[in-house]
This record gives structure tokens, sequence and C-alpha cells, in this order.
């Protein structure tokens, strides 16, 4: 039997996470990505591109982040695509560098990736940082 319910519950319902802006909590990021798209009927191919571009984000944003500060994962599943959201802290000015071989799989990974920076927050200690894609669901 299938809950249709929760099953047309989990479109543009967005779901959110927070842990520390560490390596150790990349699997918890990934698998959580992961489990989301095998659920909204993505490809085994776009399951793995999706958690590759994941772990590529946050992996830019752990190294940039100020300390003890975490990152902020905002999953949006909609009927053709998935918007990916992750904000974090950045000890110092300037945004990630998109010449860089990880930004460069990023794009190739994703339909669309934009990263953007807000001036300094003395509350937060460092630089608002995010980055967000898109990967459509069944492009070619």
């Amino acid at each position: 039997m299938i809950n249709i319910s929760a099953e047309q519950g989990l479109y543009s319902t967005p779901v959110e996470i927070r842990v520390a802006a560490s390596v150790t909590q990349l699997p918890i990021v990934r698998g959580l990505a992961e489990t989301l798209v095998l659920l909204s009927d993505f490809t085994l191919d776009e399951v793995a591109d999706i958690r590759l571009a994941v772990d590529e984000v946050c992996s830019t944003l752990i190294a940039v982040a100020a300390p003890d500060t975490s990152l902020h994962c905002r999953f949006t599943v909609g009927e053709t695509e998935l918007l990916v959201r992750v904000s974090g802290v950045a000890g110092s000015e300037g945004l990630p560098d998109q010449r860089s071989f990880g930004w460069h799989v990023l794009r190739t990974l994703t339909d669309v990736v934009e990263a953007t920076q807000d001036s300094y927050d003395a509350v937060v200690s460092g630089y608002p940082t995010t980055v967000e894609f898109r990967r459509v669901r069944g492009k070619a």
C-alpha cells in the first residue's frame, strides 16, 4: 500500500537540516539529499550527480567557514526539479572561486548554480554566504 498523502507532501515542501560546518557532517547531508531524490523518482545517475553536487557545495562552504559555525541546507523537490540552497558563514570576504575545478564540476552536474555573499555581519562574526543550485529531473 502506498501512502499517497505522504508522497504528495514531498513535492514543494522544503526539507531543511542544520549541521556543523565540518567535513564530519558531510555524510549526513549527502544521505539526506540522496534519500530525497530517490523518493522523488530521479534516476540513479541523477541521484549520483546530485549527491556529488551537494558534497561539492558543502565542502566549498566548509573550507571557508568561520570557526564554530554551521551549514543550513534546504532541499525543495518540485514536480520536475530539485532546488538546493546551502548557507553558511565565511570567515573572510569573497565568493568561492568560480574558476576552480570543483566549481566546474558543480556547473556540469547542475542546471543553474549561483553563489552570493552578504556584507560582514557582526552578529555571526563573518560573511553570510549562500550557494544555490537547481537540477532538472529527466534532462538528457
